[in-house]
């Protein structure tokens, strides 16, 4: 039988299309059989008796995985040609992606990167702000679209949301790396342990032929146990070693041994925790087969939107960055701290319907770090923003060096038009972000853009 056509929206069902039914957190699509029957689906794909006779009807213990499958084949499995790699973390994905990305691309190898900024292939945007990680259709269809275009490797961001719900299934690695685990998505996972087990499979479910671990983070270790040690693995006693790493704001100095060799790289990326992100671009690098040189053209000038982006002006230093977590948004400002040579402020809020856990633990880091604390709203989402703010304060003790203002543009201005020569602005949270979501509908909204108009830059 030909496939002409593979969806699990029933109302994307033509004549000798495949229906494949997913039970989702809110929509149970066994409900929409009867519909992608009528439509004229050649096959539908079940987990459970739907009260239907019909000869079209299969049932099956897991439709996630088979969906996978049918997309992988559909696509004549791009990923058994090409090379994926797979990064997943809590912080560093993107940045990560992006390093492997340039390194590679420098090395003459052609490399597409799909993640939470955009899909893209030698500066073709396939599409901007899509699922950090896509559904099985659109995944595969990616990739297969990214090898037409020419490509020989693919790097991706891999959340733990599309591990859990089997998005990538069907695929061939040919590297994944944990970047870190810190509290995130716990109103997803529920628990930290959820979380955890999540991001192992992509390292247990999947083929690959090398999986590389930061064995500085605690989950880093818990993962390399359960793979019973057959991994390569970065940081301060890894495979590549972290020897040395210094930070300033023209960038970066990381030192590093790997084979029994020593080798110092440099790259305009800046903050403690790029020591890490760098360190897996160059196991990459290596692993490809590149030279010293060549990695270290491509780490040279590695450019990531709003991931400690940073605009000067009268003494006053902005950076723009994604920290939206309490780990994420510790390292940044520490990192901010050291480049400090006043005062530190940090404007930020917290994301609406999502773990509400973490906001008193941003909070607390906020004071304990930061001189000046400007609580604002993020992406309120259904949320009131006060409500949010109120979760945020519960963290903070010391309310003398808290400003609130739940307008995020006012939030702004005011930090950049009240810090004085030698102060630090972090502002956290969005980062490449373009829009600010409330109540259901995107408003046009980009830190960046408030930076540079009061900035004048």
């Amino acid at each position: 039988m030909q496939i002409k056509g593979i969806t699990q929206n029933s109302k994307e069902v033509q004549e000798g299309w495949v229906f494949v039914v997913i039970k989702g957190s809110n929509i149970d699509g066994h409900q929409f059989v009867e519909e992608a029957l009528q439509r004229g689906a050649s096959l539908v794909y079940v987990e459970r008796d739907v009260g239907i006779k019909d000869p079209r009807i299969v049932k099956v213990e897991d439709t996630r995985q088979v969906l996978g499958q049918l997309a992988s084949d559909f696509f004549g499995r791009p990923s058994q040609v090409l090379k994926v790699i797979g990064i997943t973390g809590t912080n560093g994905k993107t940045t990560t992606t992006h390093i492997v990305e340039s390194v590679l691309n420098r090395g003459g190898i052609s490399t597409g990167l799909i993640g939470t900024i955009y899909y893209r292939f030698k500066g073709n945007i396939y599409e901007y702000e899509g699922r950090t990680t896509p559904d099985p259709i659109k995944w595969h269809g990616t990739l297969k679209r990214m090898l037409d275009d020419g490509a020989e490797v693919v790097v991706s961001e891999i959340s733990s949301h599309a591990l859990d719900q089997k998005r990538i299934w069907g695929t061939k690695f040919f590297a994944t790396v944990f970047t870190n685990l810190s509290q995130d998505h716990l109103d997803y996972h529920g628990t930290m342990e959820d979380y955890f087990r999540a991001k192992l499979r992509l390292f247990k479910d999947y083929p690959q032929e090398y999986s590389i671990i930061n064995a500085d983070d605690p989950y880093g270790q818990k993962i390399l146990k359960e793979l019973k040690g057959k991994a390569l693995t970065y940081g301060k006693e890894g495979n590549l070693k972290i020897l040395d790493f210094e930070s300033s704001l023209e960038g970066s100095k990381l030192k590093v041994s790997w084979q029994g060799r020593t080798f110092e790289f440099y790259s305009n990326l800046r903050g403690d925790f790029q020591a890490y992100n760098l360190s897996a671009g160059i196991i990459v690098g290596f692993l490809f087969g590149l030279d010293e040189q060549t990695i270290q053209e491509g780490l040279k000038e590695v450019v990531v939107p709003g991931r400690f982006e940073t605009f000067l002006k009268d003494g006053k230093l902005a950076i723009v960055d994604y920290a939206h977590t309490p780990d994420a948004l510790e390292k940044v400002l520490i990192t901010a701290r050291r480049l400090t040579k006043r005062k530190l402020w940090v404007v930020f809020g917290a994301g609406g319907n999502r773990d509400r856990t973490k906001r008193p633990l941003m909070g607390s880091v906020a004071e304990r770090l930061a001189d000046v604390v400007v609580i604002t709203s993020d992406n309120p989402r259904w949320e009131e923003p006060e409500a949010i703010i109120d979760d945020i304060l519960q963290g903070i003790n010391f309310r003398e060096k808290v400003i609130v203002q739940k307008d995020r543009r006012e939030a702004i201005i005011f930090a950049l038009q009240n810090a004085k020569e030698g102060d630090v602005i972090v502002i956290a949270g969005k980062g490449h972000e373009d829009y600010q979501e409330i109540k259901g509908m995107r408003y046009p909204f980009k830190d960046q853009d408030v930076v540079k108009e009061v900035f004048n830059v």
